[in-house]
């Protein structure tokens, strides 16, 4: 299309015919004249009031057709449905296959908010599945529409809202409020919690924020909607950040259960003792390490020694439909919040050392040079990694600390380890580069996340007091001052020389 800004309005040319008067408005767009006859003056009026009044708003005019940018959205409008599919496809290649499944779920849950009044044939559950299974995902793999989600694919493709409805001035609001409504909440009705809510808005304004790009909206109507929202707190319980020693508990507890077991301990350790993402930790292979020469007991570098990971790529995990290689539940990507070619360097201390030591001296390295795979050489999957993790919690832990709740996940090793790192005084940046973190990000989920910091607190206001009673003493010993000490103490103040002994 030809955009133009430059718009004439003329006069009504009238036409007097048998059957009556034919009123034709006529208006040129970039020099080019534009025509419309009607029957009768009144309709005519209205017609270039129409035309005026988006002229007056600042719309652009198409030259070819003539028409304002409105009325050509109305006249060319999709559907939501339809506006999603353009959105998934244009995105597709560029993220990962973790987002392509947060968007799928994100786009599914707004489709139930802009279905279209009347009776609807489909349970939620049967339009989550056919959106989240084929349309978001197996459809942009070329794949045909399978039967069993035929029925409900046709009925959406004719019962969700047109893009140009969030503009109308009566449904616009209430579209956009049903939508932030319907991803407030869980799928069986209860409140979701305030970051899960988050990530679904977020995908969903990306999706209204493309729309304006490729000109279905104007704006993107969630800005326009003033629902108060719940804070979401990334900050993670300290409470359930293990310490040292119960780590160590953990990892014992991991190497004596099972051949699995024993593989998935320098796993674990790997997250507790370095930091590394579960999708960092599956990605390891030989080039990504580097494990010095061991020394003996006598050499002066015995215990001291630091290896070192090397990091370039990420093996995140979900359902093949949306990996590009769908004979694979994991797909490498690039490391989280880096560049493709990102390098990030993470130090291995001698604990996670003798560790990593150990285990290759047993198992060695896998098909590819994987650092980890399962018993039978297979790539580890999150279910059994979560799987051994709940059956040795019970085995390490008290009951105490499995009521509260700690190390209740294997994401809870990294958080002691970066929180480690904070309270051992090593400067916030090399963290959050060890992290693979931003500042910001670092300093809001990370800095309260260390078992036992209010003990430490505590007892650092305590020495704190015991070095002031000292001086208080000091100066109830010394004598009554009169004008020549308050003299000679303002010398000494003055001079910054030393005040002589009392």
């Amino acid at each position: 299309m030809r955009w133009s800004r430059k718009v004439t309005f003329w006069e009504h040319e009238v036409f007097a015919r048998r059957k009556g008067k034919t009123y034709t408005v006529r208006w040129t767009v970039g020099g080019k004249k534009q025509r419309q006859p009607l029957h009768g003056k009144t309709a005519a009026d209205a017609r270039k009031a129409e035309l005026m009044v988006a002229y007056a708003n600042g719309e652009r005019f198409d030259i070819d057709t003539g028409l304002p940018e409105s009325e050509l959205r109305r006249e060319t409008a999709l559907s939501w449905y339809a506006a999603t599919l353009q959105f998934t496809e244009a995105h597709w290649p560029h993220i990962g296959s973790r987002q392509r499944q947060s968007i799928a779920e994100g786009l599914s849950e707004a489709t139930l908010a802009v279905l279209k009044e009347g009776r609807k044939p489909h349970s939620n559950d049967e339009i989550r599945a056919a959106l989240r299974e084929w349309a978001y995902a197996a459809r942009i793999q070329g794949d045909d529409l399978p039967e069993d989600h035929k029925a409900v694919i046709v009925w959406l493709e004719e019962n969700t809202f047109d893009m140009t409805a969030f503009e109308d001035d009566q449904t616009g609001p209430a579209l956009a409020r049903g939508i932030l409504e319907a991803l407030s909440r869980k799928q069986d009705g209860t409140a979701a919690s305030a970051n899960y809510a988050n990530r679904r808005r977020t995908t969903v304004n990306k999706f209204f924020e493309y729309a304006t790009e490729i000109r279905l909206l104007r704006t993107n109507p969630l800005k326009g909607v003033t629902m108060r929202r719940e804070k979401s707190d990334d900050t993670v319980d300290p409470a359930v950040v293990p310490n040292s020693e119960q780590i160590t508990r953990l990892l014992a507890a991991a190497g004596e259960h099972g051949d699995l077991g024993k593989r998935l301990e320098a796993f674990y350790a790997v997250m507790a003792y370095a930091g590394l993402r579960p999708e960092e930790a599956i990605a390891l292979h030989r080039d990504n390490i580097y494990l010095p020469p061991e020394v003996g007991e006598g050499h002066p570098d015995f215990g001291k020694q630091f290896g070192e990971f090397r990091l370039k790529r990420a093996d995140t995990h979900a359902p093949t439909r949306f990996n590009d290689d769908r004979t694979k539940r994991r797909s490498r990507r690039r490391l989280k919040h880096r560049a493709e070619k990102a390098i990030r360097i993470v130090p291995i201390e001698p604990r996670l050392l003798a560790i990593l030591r150990r285990h290759v001296a047993e198992f060695g390295y896998g098909p590819g040079d994987r650092l980890f795979v399962g018993p039978r050489n297979g790539v580890l999957s999150p279910d059994r990694i979560g799987k051994v993790w709940r059956e040795i919690r019970p085995e390490a832990l008290t009951k105490d600390e499995l009521r509260r709740g700690l190390a209740a996940v294997p994401y809870n090793l990294r958080h002691a380890c970066v929180s480690g790192w904070l309270a051992a005084g090593i400067e916030v940046a090399q963290v959050a580069e060890w992290a693979g973190h931003s500042i910001e990000t670092l300093l809001r989920v990370y800095a309260k996340c260390i078992d036992g910091s209010v003990q430490r607190a505590k007892k650092r206001l305590l020495q704190a007091l015991a070095e002031e009673k000292p001086e208080a003493e000091e100066k109830d010993e010394s004598p009554a001052s009169g004008e020549e000490d308050a003299g000679q103490k303002s010398d000494h103040i003055l001079t910054g020389e030393p005040e002589p002994a009392v």
